[in-house]
C-alpha cells in the first residue's frame, strides 16, 4: 500500500516496500502498573515494542535468565571533564556559508578509568587544514559553531558498520514491528537539527535516512546531488530569526532513534552573534558546553542498553566521562548544558559540601531570557540550559558538586535508578587574570518580544494518548504513518494545546519553530482519558469530541519561572495539564544560492515526545505549513534569505 506522508517539495516522502504502512498495532509497549494518580491505575512504560523485562548484555541481547545489566562501582571525579572539540568551517565551498564535512564512525571509548574500552558511535568532522586527522574524540561530535544570520552547510556522511552496536535489540524490534522498519537493514542514520529554523529537506525527518551501503528512505534528500554520494547528504541551515543559543545536532532514524543516540550520535550547534562581545559574558575557556545524559556499562566498559527493561540508566556521562571533574579558577564560568538522556528529566543544583552556590539562568532552549537567580532548575530530555555559575563565591580549595535530586526517571512517578551527583567543579586554579566579566544580575541581555495573541488566535489540541496498557502512546490516537491531519497557514500565530491525561510528563519538541510557554491548566485526566477513550473506539465522530474544559479542576497557572518569556523549542508537558504554547509559522528561505535549499509549501515536519523511546514507538506526527487560503504559497512573502539568493 502507498501513500503520501510528510509531503515536502521537491521530495515526496512515500514508504518503499522495505517500510510498509502499519495496518494495526502488533506487539506493542508493555505497561506496568507502579502507583495511583487521582485514584487511576498509574501505567509506566517497561518494554519498548512489547518486549519483556529481561535482561541485557552490552550488544543489547536479552534473556529471561540474565539479571539486567548495573554498572559496576565507580570511583567518583578521577576522570578530567573532556572539552567538547570545535569543528573548522571551510569557507570556499560554498560562497556565503560556512561548510562541514561530519562522518558517522565505529571507535573506541573510555566512559571512566575503572572501565575497559569499549565500541560507541560518534561524529567525525573533516579538517580542511589536515585532512587525514579528523575532529572529533569518539563519542558524541565536535562541536559546530556558527554565526547568527551565516548559514551553515553540512555534508553527513556513515561509515557505520552494518551491523548495529545493539544488534540483538534492533533484531527485536524487526520482530516487534517489522511495519515500522526498513526490511533487510541493521543500521540506518538521519541527523536532525534540533531547534533550527530549517527547511524541511535539511531537517533529518525520520524517513530520510540513509546507509553505509547507500541504500535511502523513502523520503531522502539532499542538496546539491552531485557532491553527496548515495551514503551522504547535504543539509543546509539558516541559523536566522534565532538569538545566540545552543542547538544540538542528533539521529533521528525512524524506530532506532533512541538506540543510535544512546550508542552517541549527538553534538553541540552553538550559534553565536558577534554583537555578544558587548555584553560581557564568560567566553573562551570559561564558556563550557555539557553534554549531559545517563548510561549504563558493563564492567568491559562497553554500553548495555537496558532502557527497554527498566526506567533510566544508572550512570551521569558529562562530555563523555562518567563522573568527570574540572578544575576552575575563582570566577565566574557560563556553562552550556544538554540534556541528552533518552528518558530522564534532571533537577540540578551545585552543593558546596555547607550549603547551595546559587546560579543565573541566562538563557534557554532557543536564546537569551532575563537573567534568573535559581539555586536548582528542572530540565527534561532535549532541553537546553544557559547558566553562569560563581566560583569566587566560595573559598579556594572547595569542592563543588553537580547534584541531580527530586527528579525520578519517568518524572513525577517513576522509580528508576537515583543519580545524586553529576560531576564535580574544583576551585583550585589561581585566576589567569582579573574577571571582567558583567555581574549577571546586571547583565542587558536581547529581550525576547512577547508574541501577542487574542481571543481569535486559532488553537490546536494534541492529545496524549494510549487505548490500552498493550498499546503505545500516540497524539490524538493516531500513528506516526497516518498521513498529516494538521495543516497551518504560513505566516500565521497559533496556540497549541498539549493534553496529557497521562501519570509522566512528556517532554514535547516542535521541529522548525520557537515558541513561548502560555500557562498550563490542572484537570481530571483518568476522567478525560476514560471519555476520551470511548470517543476514539465509537469512531471519533468530531460532533462528539469531548471537551478537555469539562474537566478542568482549577483555574491556569504560569509557566515554570525558567520558562517565563523564553524562547524554547522543547516543553514539559506534565501530566493532569494542559500545557499551552504559542508560535508563528514563517519559513526560510534558499540558503547560500544553493538550488533547491529553500522551503517549498505545503512544507511538513513533525512534532514528538523527547523521551526517545517514546518517539521510537508512536508518540510523533507530522505537521503541514501551507499557502495563504490553502495554496501552495509561492510567493516567498514568508520565506527569509540566508546567506544570498532568494526564494
Amino acid at each position: 500500500m502507498r501513500h503520501s506522508l510528510l509531503r515536502i517539495r521537491p521530495v515526496l516522502l512515500e514508504p518503499h516496500q522495505g517500510c510498509r504502512r502499519r495496518e494495526k498495532t502488533v506487539g506493542r509497549r508493555q505497561f506496568l502498573k507502579a502507583g495511583t494518580v487521582g485514584g487511576a491505575a498509574m501505567l509506566l512504560p517497561q518494554g519498548l515494542h512489547g518486549v519483556p523485562a529481561f535482561a541485557s548484555h552490552g550488544t543489547g541481547a536479552g534473556h529471561p535468565d540474565i539479571e539486567v545489566a548495573k554498572t559496576p562501582p565507580l570511583e567518583k571525579y578521577v576522570d578530567p571533564l573532556p572539552r567538547l572539540m570545535t569543528a573548522i568551517p571551510d569557507r570556499s565551498v560554498h560562497r556565503g556559508a560556512d561548510y562541514y564535512e561530519l562522518t558517522m564512525l565505529q571507535r573506541p571509548w573510555q566512559f571512566h578509568r575503572d572501565l575497559g574500552t569499549g565500541a560507541v558511535w560518534g561524529y567525525w568532522a573533516k579538517n580542511p587544514y589536515d585532512p587525514d586527522v579528523p575532529i572529533g574524540m569518539g563519542y558524541f561530535g565536535p562541536t559546530i559553531v556558527a554565526t547568527k544570520d551565516h548559514p551553515t552547510v553540512v555534508k553527513y556522511r556513515t561509515e557505520l558498520p552494518t551491523t548495529h552496536l545493539f544488534q540483538a535489540r534492533v533484531d527485536q524490534l524487526h520482530h516487534d514491528s517489522p511495519d515500522m522498519l526498513p526490511e533487510h537493514l541493521s543500521v540506518w542514520n538521519v541527523v536532525h537539527h534540533h531547534g533550527g529554523f530549517t527547511p524541511p529537506q535539511s531537517d533529518g525527518l525520520p524517513l530520510q535516512w540513509f546507509t553505509s551501503e547507500g541504500v535511502h528512505g523513502p523520503s531522502y534528500a539532499t542538496l546539491d546531488p552531485r557532491r553527496a554520494a548515495p551514503n551522504e547528504a547535504i543539509y543546509g541551515y539558516t541559523n536566522h530569526e534565532q538569538t545566540s543559543c545552543m542547538l544540538w545536532y542528533h539521529d533521528h532514524a525512524i524506530g532506532t532513534t533512541s538506540l543510535n543516540v544512546y550508542a552517541g550520535l549527538a553534538g553541540a550547534y552553538l550559534i553565536h552573534d558577534p554583537a555578544d562581545r558587548r555584553l560581557g559574558l564568560p567566553q573562551g575557556e570559561f564558556e563550557i558546553p555539557l553534554i549531559l545524559a545517563d548510561r549504563t556499562f558493563q564492567p568491559d566498559g562497553s554500553l548495555a542498553y537496558t532502557l527497554d527493561k527498566e526506567f533510566g540508566a544508572d550512570t551521569p556521562v558529562v562530555n563523555g566521562k562518567a563522573y568527570p571533574l574540572l578544575d576552575v579558577q575563582p570566577r565566574r564560568y557560563r556553562l552550556r548544558i544538554l540534556n541528552a538522556s533518552n528518558t530522564r528529566m534532571w533537577r540540578l543544583r551545585f552543593n558546596t559540601g555547607t550549603k547551595t552556590l546559587p546560579f543565573w539562568l541566562i538563557g534557554t532552549d532557543d536564546g537569551y531570557r532575563s537573567p534568573l537567580r535559581l539555586e536548582s532548575i528542572l530540565f527534561g530530555s532535549a532541553e537546553r540550559i544557559d547558566v553562569i555559575v560563581d566560583f569566587s563565591r566560595v573559598p579556594m580549595g572547595t569542592n563543588v558538586t553537580l547534584e541531580n535530586f527530586d527528579a525520578p526517571v519517568y518524572f513525577p512517578n517513576g522509580n528508576g535508578a537515583e543519580i545524586p551527583e553529576v560531576m564535580q567543579f574544583r576551585v583550585t586554579e589561581r585566576l589567569s587574570g582579573a574577571d571582567r566579566t558583567t555581574p549577571p544580575k546586571t547583565l542587558s541581555l536581547p529581550p525576547v518580544m512577547r508574541i501577542r495573541h487574542t481571543s481569535e488566535t486559532p488553537r490546536r489540541q494534541f492529545v496524549v494518548y494510549q487505548r490500552t496498557a498493550d498499546d503505545p502512546l500516540q497524539s490524538n490516537a493516531l500513528p506516526f504513518m497516518a498521513p498529516s491531519a494538521d495543516f497551518i497557514e504560513v505566516g500565521s500565530t497559533e496556540i497549541w494545546e498539549y493534553i496529557n491525561p497521562q501519570p509522566v510528563a512528556h517532554p514535547m519538541h516542535v521541529h522548525l519553530v520557537n515558541f513561548q510557554v502560555l500557562e498550563r491548566q490542572p484537570f481530571d485526566g483518568p476522567a478525560f482519558q476514560k471519555v476520551y477513550k470511548q470517543w476514539v473506539d465509537n469512531g471519533s465522530n468530531p460532533a462528539d469530541k469531548p471537551e478537555v474544559a469539562d474537566y478542568f479542576t482549577g483555574p491556569p497557572t504560569p509557566p515554570d519561572p525558567d520558562e517565563e518569556m523564553a524562547r524554547k523549542d522543547t516543553v514539559r508537558a506534565y501530566p493532569g495539564m494542559v500545557t499551552r504554547i504559542i508560535h508563528q509559522f514563517d519559513v526560510p528561505g534558499t540558503i547560500a544560492s544553493i538550488p533547491h535549499s529553500g522551503t517549498e509549501l505545503p512544507a511538513t515536519y513533525i512534532h514528538h515526545c523527547h523521551i526517545l523511546e517514546h518517539e521510537c514507538d508512536d508518540l510523533m506526527r507530522p505537521w503541514t505549513i501551507v499557502g495563504h487560503d490553502g495554496h501552495d504559497g509561492h510567493d516567498g512573502h514568508h520565506g527569509h534569505d540566508s546567506g544570498g539568493g532568494g526564494h
